[in-house]
């Protein structure tokens, strides 16, 4: 499908969980923006919540690339320091941003997804950044959140849900990246095996996915790993069109 034949559309940009791997957004933006193209509904799971709140808070590329290089990246893995991220470069709430957004994060134990759209936009981040094994769980509303990525690591369908016509899935999770290199992708006939349903569901929902080749050497803190985060986003951006 050519730019034209979705320009009026009201448009959905789904950013997946992936760690560091999540700058890899800003390349996403960065192309998209040369198309022409802006979204009008964002939402982020896990790094993709952190990423998005910042779009939809007005930030350019431009602006998330200099979001991205003024922490030392391992340190967001801890709740506290996110929080005070969040509050030196974002809104403090949902209501201050100017496009909708949601975060996405996972209820404990039940692993129901949570669409987060209301609240302390910092704490709500924190929430659906809660990574398994390396953070607490955050209590939110009488709930106890962790990671997005947990049940819902692309959020195609959740942006919909908030009005979205066309779906844009930007895919940076690991283990998708990883499966697709030994061959099993997620139109594998064995798919269903080893893909979770709600990622396969993402996927089949997305309208047009984005799916960027990131090297291993980008997890190495540093500008130089920003720079290849932003142009392996662009360059997938750029292969998904012409595909």
């Amino acid at each position: 499908m050519s730019v034209p034949d979705y320009r009026n559309l009201r448009i959905g940009l789904a950013l997946s969980g992936g760690s560091v791997r999540g700058i890899a957004h800003i390349g996403v933006v960065k192309a998209l923006s040369g198309y022409g193209i802006r979204p009008q509904i964002v939402v982020g799971t896990s790094v993709g919540s952190l990423i998005g709140a910042g779009i939809a808070a007005g930030l350019g590329w431009r602006e998330l690339k200099k979001m991205a290089e003024s922490v030392f990246w391992p340190s967001l893995l801890q709740g506290k320091k996110l929080e005070r991220f969040c509050s030196c470069h974002l809104p403090s709430s949902f209501a201050d941003l100017s496009l909708p957004f949601a975060a996405i994060a996972t209820t404990l134990p039940s692993k129901r997804t949570v669409v987060l759209t209301a609240g302390e936009l910092g704490t709500a981040i924190s929430a659906s950044c809660a990574m398994r094994v390396v953070r607490r769980s955050v209590s939110l509303n009488g709930e106890k959140l962790k990671d997005g990525g947990i049940s819902c690591v692309l959020p195609s369908l959740e942006c919909r849900q908030l009005g979205a016509e066309f779906i844009i899935g930007s895919d940076v999770w690991e283990v998708s990246a990883f499966l697709r290199g030994l061959g099993m992708s997620p139109a594998h006939r064995r798919a269903h095996r080893v893909y979770p349903n709600h990622y396969l569901e993402a996927v089949h929902g997305s309208d047009l996915l984005i799916q960027p080749d990131i090297p291993i050497k980008v997890y190495v803190p540093g500008c130089v790993s920003i720079d290849q985060l932003i142009a392996a986003g662009e360059a997938a951006t750029h292969r998904a069109f012409r595909d």
